[in-house]
């Protein structure tokens, strides 16, 4: 019997640990990302800080950018935005589908204001990472990373967004605050 509840309770703990490892989101398209966001820019993480929440719970990080170019909306030369996870102390909470970032990295941000900093809309799938690709061009690359599942709004699973030249990528922006949402966007 006590071994039974042994490997019961084993069960029991990696049944409940392997759900964590993965997060389902709603997808967003790109006409999604535009219309709920307020601006949306090209920038470079200059400091990332992760800190307790007033009631000692939840691990925050926010992160500072350093805005290279405004491509839809406006925004500050510096946006400070927040998002869920981090590590304080030793302390680390990861949180899968939520925006992460390093010093000196490069990303498209979908920005959304909300009580003095910037969210990024649509947790990840607002955050393009840009790289170059082995011929020297720029790429945004979606962030998405590994444990994070979407979903079409009916429950089937919708399809990842694809890496695309970061020119084209801000073009097709662009055109897409153009038809959503007239000139509310548009530099």
């Amino acid at each position: 019997m006590k071994r039974f509840s042994w490997i019961g309770l084993v069960l029991l703990a990696v049944a409940v640990v392997a759900p964590a490892a993965a997060s389902t989101f709603v997808a967003l398209d790109q006409r999604e990302l535009v219309a709920q966001s307020d601006a949306v820019v090209q920038g470079r993480i200059l400091k990332v800080s992760s800190f307790w929440s007033p009631s000692g719970r939840v691990i925050l990080t926010e992160v500072m950018v350093q805005v290279e170019e405004k491509i839809l909306g406006e925004a500050p030369g510096v946006v400070i935005l927040r998002t869920a996870g981090g590590t304080v102390g030793g302390y680390t909470v990861e949180a899968h589908g939520f925006p992460s970032f390093k010093v000196g990295d490069r990303a498209v941000l979908f920005l959304r204001n909300s009580a003095n900093v910037a969210e990024v809309t649509g947790y990840r799938q607002g955050q393009y990472d840009i790289v170059r690709d082995k011929a020297g061009v720029e790429m945004a690359v979606p962030s998405l990373g590994p444990g994070v599942r979407l979903l079409h709004r009916d429950g089937t699973p919708a399809a990842a967004p694809k890496a695309v030249r970061l020119d084209e990528f801000k073009a097709q922006l662009r055109a897409e605050a153009a038809r959503t949402r007239g000139r509310h966007l548009e530099n």
